[in-house]
């Protein structure tokens, strides 16, 4: 059940943000973001392919800011923001950061189910 409540919170505030105006959907407007520097945070859906998630790293890296993969996939992520993209970035650092810590929460809370089976 506590996954599924920092899987859900993480996928709100996705939400949210995108109704602040602060994601950019798709590879090419996160990048951009990115090399523009009003990217905070780059984030890839579980389910995009791992040569993507390489592209996107690189682009961060160059940026000097951080790209986490999510749980979510594409589909979970494009209810959330009602924009199918498995790329996004988000330009207010306040919601990054809470991004940030949603995801690493959801990792560990998945990790932890896999040790309990």
């Amino acid at each position: 059940m506590k996954q599924n409540t920092s899987r859900e919170r993480l996928l709100s505030l996705l939400g949210l943000a995108r109704r602040a105006g602060k994601v950019e959907p798709g590879f090419d407007a996160a990048t951009t973001a990115a090399r523009e520097g009003k990217a905070a945070l780059l984030l890839a859906a579980g389910d995009i392919s791992e040569k993507t998630v390489k592209n996107l790293r690189y682009e961060g890296d160059r940026a000097g800011i951080p790209t986490v993969r999510v749980q979510p996939r594409m589909e979970e992520l494009g209810r959330a923001c009602g924009v199918r993209a498995g790329v996004l970035a988000l330009t207010d650092q306040g919601f990054a950061k809470a991004v940030q810590e949603l995801a690493e929460a959801v990792t560990e809370e998945k990790e932890d189910r896999a040790h309990d089976d």
